[in-house]
């Protein structure tokens, strides 16, 4: 076989123009506003999956999410069978649910990552995306690389990689800065049901659009998701001094009843294991 071919700014463009001309057809008559699809149930616990990143562990092993709790938990719990062990062999840190024992080097887990994007996994694709964006795990930084990832996840259909793409059209990050190409990918993002894509489409439309009714729209979808920032950004509103832009959109009934379906959205996700390792992430 021959060597790869090297990616170049004009392969990624075509790329994108195919993706998000097949978008565009996928957003038209779409819901924006419609109710977000249901969360997934950890592999371990089975309570619900929180909607926010930061809170999910996936484990490329196996390609299951788990919650960061369960992560800890397994690992609390190696740790002291290995503490009590007076002598032998040491217990080996092992994935809570297939037990395959966790890489031990940065290199062994990228191969673990790319050999789920062999299985066409999309969230695989994204974790490769975000390794090659950070310059993680013994790779080089590279934006190229991680666009050709983050497509390909929103080939296979991930709202968060939509959601990404859009942020770096926003941000002129690895593409030309691109405010309608970013309201595209972001709107497709918040159509799978990805809180953090209401969240920055709110921004979008309530700062630099004006569009203050439907910025406040999405933040109250986010909201009553559980993202606190989004019911941050619409508390911040309510309680201005003087007249706000959108603040008559705002009712006091409005803020609690949203404040309400965010605390609902929190609990269902909670559990005593959660809470308790939450300040270690």
């Amino acid at each position: 076989m021959g060597k790869p071919k090297k990616l170049t700014p004009k392969d990624i463009g075509k790329r994108l123009n195919a993706l998000a001309k097949n978008l565009e057809e996928e957003l038209k008559g779409a819901d924006l506003f419609a109710p977000l699809p249901p969360t997934e149930d950890c592999a371990i616990c089975l309570v619900p999956l929180s909607r926010m990143n930061a809170e999910i562990r996936y484990m490329a092993c196996c390609g299951k999410d788990i919650c960061w709790a369960c992560y800890k938990e397994n690992e609390a719990s190696i740790n002291k069978q290995n503490k009590e062990k007076s002598a032998g062999k040491k217990i080996a840190f092992t994935c809570p649910f297939c037990r395959e024992p966790e890489p031990a080097a940065d290199l062994e887990f990228v191969r673990q990552i790319q050999a789920r994007c062999l299985q066409n996994d999309h969230v695989a694709f994204a974790q490769m995306g975000a390794v090659y964006r950070d310059g993680e795990y013994g790779q080089p930084k590279n934006d190229l690389k991680a666009l050709d990832c983050y497509i390909r996840a929103a080939e296979l259909g991930s709202p968060e990689a939509c959601t990404t793409i859009g942020t770096s059209y926003r941000e002129g990050c690895g593409v030309a800065a691109n405010k309608e190409r970013s309201a595209l990918f972001e709107r497709i993002g918040a159509l799978g049901g990805d809180i953090v894509a209401h969240y920055n489409i709110g921004c979008t439309e309530y700062d630099d659009f004006c569009n203050h009714e439907i910025g406040i729209r999405h933040w109250k979808i986010a909201a009553e998701a559980g993202d606190q920032d989004s019911l941050n950004a619409l508390r911040n509103i309510y309680n201005a001094e003087g007249k706000r832009p959108g603040k008559e959109f705002i009712t006091k009934e409005y803020l609690e009843s949203t404040y309400r379906a965010c605390h609902e959205a929190q609990m269902e996700v909670a559990s005593e294991e959660r809470e308790k390792h939450r300040e270690e992430k």
